[in-house]
């Protein structure tokens, strides 16, 4: 009866806006929420009764998202399920090699629109698909946990060093272990960290890694440890799981971040994984460094603004991002991002 079914309603479901159909009699309509259903005569009611059961079977439970959440899952790939862990890796995994870690956004947005705010997720959504933007962990981060919290998951922004902010989920695994997740730390962070129950566990991309164990000083609070050759690089952030953060918590932070001697209004910075050319790409100024899967690596050095618009168009994929206008401002700064030349 299934096939009967889907055959008689076939072309019958139509844009809420009546004005864009053509209307013909006898028939009637069926509203709902999501759909608008025109059922011409003759019809079968059992059919329009077993063609509204599969249309919503499964969707009953779903939360309606709004758009800008529509927009943000198209842009990752990925449809809106029921929330797991499964599911938050694809979503991690996808978000890392779909929103680049950059500030362009950054010195646009503060030099450009004198604007020291952290986008809404609206804006960011709107940015992404406007100009390629994607951010650096405030704006990153915050966005992504809008997101997850709409799609049903359960956390919380933590500060890391007063400089860093992550997320962290719960109530996810049934041990109710809290996992760490962060898609802005410029870190092969694909999918979530059990930190709690396993310290020891590393996530990994050809010679980096990062470990989250807890710190030696105070085992309440957990060190973020970036790891090169298996050799500690730095581990300086550290953070309390329990803390939680407003992004409104933050805002000595986000302040401090958009001071003109701060790190990401000096420099020009953009970081993206492209995992279905087993390779990440990582420009700071004019230094591309490309890192592969299997732990080779190659640096170029850029030499002019028309390279490093090429490497950002082909390269990383990101034919928008306004690299050139990124590059003005700094030199207006009085920095010269193709200073090293050797």
């Amino acid at each position: 009866m299934g096939a009967a079914c889907d055959s008689c309603l076939e072309n019958r479901i139509v844009d809420k806006s009546l004005q864009k159909v053509g209307i013909s009699f006898p028939a009637f309509f069926l509203y709902s929420p999501t759909f608008l259903y025109i059922v011409h005569f003759p019809a079968k009611i059992e059919c329009l009764i077993f063609s509204i059961n599969t249309n919503f079977r499964g969707l009953k439970d779903m939360k309606i998202i709004p758009y800008w959440a529509k927009t943000y899952l198209h842009r990752l790939g990925l449809k809106q399920e029921e929330a797991s862990l499964p599911y938050l890796s694809a979503l991690c995994r996808a978000h890392l090699q779909t929103f680049p870690y950059e500030n362009v956004s950054k010195l646009l947005s503060y030099y450009f629109h004198k604007n020291s705010c952290v986008p809404t997720p609206s804006a960011y959504i709107e940015n992404a698909v406007r100009h390629n933007f994607g951010g650096t962990c405030y704006a990153n981060n915050a966005s992504f946990l809008a997101l997850l919290h709409l799609l049903g998951f359960n956390g919380y922004l933590v500060s890391l060093a007063d400089e860093h902010a992550a997320i962290i989920i719960t109530d996810l695994l049934e041990s109710s272990y809290p996992l760490y997740v962060d898609v802005a730390a410029a870190a092969p962070l694909f999918q979530p960290v059990p930190f709690t129950s396993n310290p020891l566990y590393q996530s990994s991309f050809g010679y980096e890694s990062v470990l989250i164990s807890p710190d030696s000083a105070d085992p309440h609070r957990y060190r973020f440890r970036r790891m090169r050759h298996q050799l500690l690089v730095n581990d300086s952030w550290h953070f309390d799981p329990t803390q939680k953060r407003e992004l409104s918590d933050l805002a000595p932070a986000i302040a401090r971040s958009f001071q003109p001697d701060a790190t990401f209004l000096t420099c020009l910075r953009v970081h993206m994984y492209q995992l279905s050319q087993k390779r990440c790409l990582s420009l700071k100024n004019n230094s591309l460094f490309i890192l592969y899967e299997n732990g080779e690596d190659q640096k170029l050095r850029l030499r002019t603004i028309d390279e490093l618009e090429f490497i950002v168009t082909h390269e990383f994929g990101l034919p928008r991002l306004p690299v050139r206008e990124a590059v003005t401002i700094l030199a207006d700064a009085g920095i010269d991002v193709f200073a090293d030349k050797s």
